[in-house]
């Protein structure tokens, strides 16, 4: 666990205990975002990232850590990918959410997945954010990350009513 003596915020992986906090959160970054939540389809990948690192990992911001009933106030989605430009293994930060904002935790997140895709050879992390998410691209152009002419596209196989 690392802990930012600053704010009292601790970043630890997110366990099989935690799985109900973290959909909470997640249908908030779904209201912020403006997207439809489905538990039914949020839940078994969060149970999955929480149970093994197979897909990749959920990293948790703890607010009072020492406290047994320490307060998740974020969380960072990160998945693993494979790609051939890239020369391997990458990584997609999926979500990242964090209530408040403007403290640091966002920052204190990105750090740690960073270092865990660091520590594990990623070579090449990707993200996406919404177009009029401007708070979110200054995060992220201040740890490093810009903007490509690459453009996103989805094709639903099960879509979300499923």
């Amino acid at each position: 666990m690392t802990t930012n003596p600053t704010n009292g915020i601790a970043i630890r992986l997110a366990e099989p205990g935690d799985i109900d906090r973290i959909l909470e959160l997640v249908a908030q970054y779904c209201e912020a975002d403006d997207h439809p939540f489905h538990e039914h389809l949020a839940r078994p990948p969060v149970v999955e990232l929480t149970a093994s690192d197979r897909w990749g990992r959920i990293w948790l911001a703890v607010q009072d850590p020492d406290r047994e009933d320490g307060t998740v106030v974020g969380y960072l989605a990160l998945t693993w990918g494979y790609g051939i430009e890239a020369g391997g293994m990458e990584a997609v930060i999926d979500e990242l959410y964090v209530e408040p904002k403007g403290e640091g935790v966002g920052s204190a997140l990105m750090e740690r997945a960073t270092e865990d895709c660091r520590q594990r050879g990623v070579r090449r992390i990707f993200l996406e954010t919404e177009l009029a998410n401007n708070g979110a691209r200054r995060l992220y152009g201040r740890l490093g990350y810009r903007a490509d002419d690459s453009i996103w596209m989805e094709k639903w196989l099960v879509g979300p009513e499923s």
